[in-house]
């Protein structure tokens, strides 16, 4: 490269470091800022002390995030001896609020160990991320919410308005029974009416069982296992140490939920008669277990069925603070873990 092509990047370079508004901070091997932009001035409120510098910096950085954990200044990447990283940080802005910014923290060469911290405000992507997602969530809960009605929808008109067409009909023809016929008459309204109870308290039981609200888990738990052992003949192994303990009710709702799904998705998926589910309270934590010998599948295939179940699953995890591990292997079954901080 001649000289005035030299000359020519120089002030190329010198432009974009005046004029970009990525934050660009030059760190010496020390860990002292030896000195940086005027964007990244404005952002870290540095005047004119070029001391106050690091001071700036470290008053202003809230902890930065790689792709294993969050980090916090007991492990600074200034401190860390590695050439090159990408991260995210955040630097707290003039109210006080985080603001993510993309971290690219790079050695240079043959300059006794001088890094270059170059800082890009990623907060309106992720906010268009986060739009995005809001909708897909949304979609995918709008479409939950109608298959769920339609099913309700079928059950009514299957079971509960069919069963009701019936006690009509035996009703009406009371009036054409001779005497010695009521009685066996009334016998088959009564049959009629029972099945329909018992189509409404399943369908009851579904949307929401009122033994969780009024006694807990344990007894939601029993009662919901009891009927899928009678209807689908479902055999659920249960084992518990909370007893009669109660929790939040969106902890508890999270639970019973969570295991119904994964239950149910064994129910359908998996070709077994029978689910394992462990309840327990370990020192601040709820862990749940719910474990099959089925058919399992490839984790990271997509899975049967619509993947709402699955969705639904993290979701509601998320909500109280937890999170749903799912490993699965061909012919081996599948084991759920959910997780919950108390």
């Amino acid at each position: 490269m001649n000289d005035s092509n030299s000359t020519s990047l120089e002030k190329l370079i010198k432009h974009y470091y005046n004029d970009t508004e990525e934050l660009i901070i030059f760190i010496n091997a020390d860990n002292s800022i030896l000195t940086m932009n005027e964007a990244a001035k404005r952002v870290l409120n540095y005047e004119s002390n070029l001391d106050a510098l690091l001071e700036s910096f470290c008053t202003t950085c809230m902890g930065y995030t790689n792709e294993h954990a969050l980090m916090t200044c007991m492990n600074c990447f200034m401190k860390e001896n590695q050439t090159k990283q990408s991260f995210q940080l955040f630097l707290k802005n003039d109210v006080g609020e985080a603001v993510a910014y993309s971290a690219s923290y790079v050695v240079l060469n043959d300059t006794s160990g001088v890094k270059v911290l170059t800082l890009q405000n990623v907060s309106p992507q992720l906010r268009t991320q986060e739009i995005l997602h809001q909708k897909t969530i949304t979609q995918k809960i709008i479409n939950a919410q109608e298959n769920e009605r339609k099913r309700i929808s079928r059950e009514l008109h299957d079971s509960v308005v069919q069963e009701l067409l019936n006690v009509v009909v035996d009703l009406r023809l009371i009036k054409y029974k001779q005497e010695d016929e009521l009685d066996k008459h009334i016998q088959l309204i009564e049959g009629s009416m029972s099945r329909l109870m018992n189509d409404i308290r399943n369908l009851s039981l579904e949307l929401r069982p009122s033994s969780l609200d009024d006694l807990g888990l344990v007894a939601a738990f029993r009662s919901h296992f009891k009927q899928l052992e009678k209807n689908y003949g479902l055999d659920v192994q249960f084992d518990t140490n909370i007893l009669s303990e109660r929790f939040s009710n969106e902890i508890e709702t999270a639970v019973y939920r969570i295991t119904q799904e994964a239950i149910l998705n064994a129910l359908k998926y998996a070709n077994v008669d029978e689910v394992h589910v462990l309840v327990q309270k370990e020192a601040d934590e709820l862990i749940v277990e719910i474990s099959d010998n089925g058919d399992g599948f490839e984790i990271g295939q997509t899975p049967q069925g619509t993947g709402l179940g699955l969705f639904g699953m993290q979701e509601r995890a998320e909500i109280v603070g937890g999170s749903v591990n799912i490993n699965s292997e061909k012919g081996k079954g599948t084991f759920v873990t959910l997780t919950i901080p108390l």
